[in-house]
């Protein structure tokens, strides 16, 4: 605060009541509370913008380049503002895959991850949350939000799916990581994955891409010195992503047709499907054998035909499949009721040698 304020009392003016002196003493309080704020807002800004700048310097002499993003300081009400809203078939696949009960608010787990947003890059401009600021590791971020309007002298595309967008987001992500800690000079080595549970499968699938595409930057950095190859030449499923050397090796998968407006979710996907309610042990295993799959998802329910590499791996993901439906639901005749704590629906699991089909119908509640 740089001014200070005095408070005078005239105990010669018998005619201010204790009235005015409590409302004139309320007054003055609160305007030093609001120049403390507006302080520390102001200096808290002068910070940001010093450390922006060293860091585009350092960046630039880094990467060769000349690059120079106007920087725009935010709060998390803006952020949430700008892209808190989402498609109800979102929510609606979250639940029916029993990533989130079915009383889950959708729009407070988007705001959880809005809120947490240090820094991104949108429309040519860096933006800075203000709340979120942190001093000590502030360049790393910017020096990761720059090697974003790096990459975009790049084609980093994907076929649109589900598993094809987190493998896209694994090679932009875990590009963007992996350099920020080099030019940063901190240490860097592959990280694991935390142990899944129902509480936390659908955060942590939101994160896998930073996870697990980190750590196929570092096999991409160790073997060239850079990681230009993988954002030059993305991987195209996230098997390729959890397994680098199927991505060396250019690994592909089954297509498999199933109907209009099919998606593929992909081997990420089922082990968090499984690994929400399963032992990882047998999540890892079961979703290790994919080999491409179809997903739909309508009005009345959904069916996910999966590809196995062998029918042993397919027997696999069967038998950790029925035993996750055992746990969230009924056996009843040759599928499984599930009423509970997840969205109402029926589920039926067929085996048919290297495949493997779900069918679900939702139920009325």
């Amino acid at each position: 605060m740089s001014k200070q304020i005095r408070l005078y009392v005239d105990r010669k003016r018998p005619d201010m009541g204790l009235g005015k002196l409590i409302l004139t003493l309320a007054l003055l309080i609160s305007i030093s509370l609001s120049s403390c704020i507006l302080g520390g807002k102001y200096s808290v800004d002068r910070n940001i913008k010093k450390s922006y700048e060293e860091a585009v310097e350092r960046f630039n002499e880094f990467r060769s380049s000349d690059l120079n993003p106007e920087l725009e300081i935010v709060d998390r009400e803006w952020v949430i503002q700008q892209w808190g809203s989402y498609e109800q078939k979102e929510e609606i696949f979250y639940k029916a895959m029993f990533l989130l009960p079915a009383n889950y608010s959708f729009k407070k787990a988007k705001e959880h991850d809005l809120g947490s947003f240090v820094a991104f890059t949108w429309e040519g401009k860096i933006y800075v949350v203000r709340e979120n600021f942190d001093e000590k590791t502030f360049k790393r971020t910017i020096y990761h939000e720059l090697e974003h309007l790096f990459q975009e002298k790049y084609s980093i595309s994907s076929d649109g799916t589900f598993d094809g967008e987190k493998a896209k987001a694994s090679a932009i992500e875990g590009d963007a990581k992996l350099i920020s800690r080099v030019i940063a000079g901190d240490e860097y080595g592959r990280e694991s994955l935390s142990e899944l549970e129902e509480d936390n499968a659908y955060f942590l699938l939101g994160y896998a891409p930073y996870l697990f595409g980190y750590n196929l930057a570092i096999e991409v950095f160790n073997r060239t010195g850079d990681t230009i190859t993988m954002i030059e030449n993305p991987p195209e499923s996230m098997e390729q992503v959890m397994h680098p050397e199927r991505y060396f090796e250019n690994e592909g998968f089954e297509e498999i047709f199933l109907g209009d407006g099919q998606n593929r979710l992909g081997e990420l996907f089922i082990l968090f499907f499984l690994g929400a309610h399963v032992y990882d042990s047998i999540a890892w295993v079961a979703a290790e054998g994919w080999n491409g799959d179809a997903y739909i998802l309508n009005e009345t329910g959904w069916v996910w035909k999966i590809s196995f590499d062998s029918q042993k791996d397919a027997v696999e993901f069967y038998y950790a499949v029925s035993n996750m439906m055992s746990r969230l639901g009924e056996k009843d005749g040759e599928g499984y009721v599930i009423r509970e704590k997840y969205l109402p629906q029926k589920i039926k699991i067929e085996p048919d040698g290297n495949y493997v089909i779900i069918t679900s119908r939702f139920l009325e509640v």
